[in-house]
């Protein structure tokens, strides 16, 4: 709720942040030089959105698993509010986020091993 309630303000602040010159999109890669592990992410999202499944395999693989578990688990949240019952158990929702974050993990090493 907090994170809500704060959003307008940051969406103020943006012009004063885009004023100050050339920030990094990503503290990852400006410190290391290396791609962070959602690094294509917007890309990635942007082409889905766009109905374009190779592009957005393109340019970040494992974000797709995240992705998918993200709009299945909210609509799971949303049927669950609607009935008013919980459909899945707090614990496999939980195991399978933990497995969507290894793919995006082993995506970004397979990226960092084997460059494109």
């Amino acid at each position: 709720m907090a994170a809500c309630a704060l959003l307008p303000l940051g969406v103020a602040a943006a012009p004063a942040f885009l004023a100050l010159g050339d920030l990094p999109l990503c503290a990852f890669k400006h410190l290391t030089g290396v791609d962070c592990p959602l690094c294509g992410g917007i890309r990635t999202c942007a082409a889905l959105a766009q109905g374009d499944f190779y592009a957005a395999w393109q340019t970040n693989p494992g974000l797709l698993p995240l992705l998918a578990l993200a709009a299945l688990h909210s609509g799971l949240l949303a049927g669950e509010a609607i009935t008013g019952h919980r459909w899945v158990s707090p614990r496999s929702l939980s195991h399978a986020w933990m497995g969507a974050g290894a793919i995006v993990l082993a995506s970004w090493i397979w990226r960092l091993v084997v460059p494109a």
